[in-house]
């Protein structure tokens, strides 16, 4: 099951990056913001605990 801080945190900001590429909504600093919330998402999405 996928978990609500990792849409957050990853899919969301994906989502909104191929919205704004697609639309060109948002201008440059968008685009960064994006960017940069995908970036701390990946970041800080916790490693699996599977150790099998």
């Amino acid at each position: 099951m996928v978990r609500l801080g990792f849409v957050i945190g990853t899919l969301l900001p994906v989502a909104l990056l191929a919205v704004n590429l697609a639309l060109g909504y948002g201008g440059i600093l968008v685009t960064i913001g994006l960017l940069v919330w995908l970036g701390t998402g990946i970041l800080l999405t916790p490693a699996s605990e599977d150790e099998a």
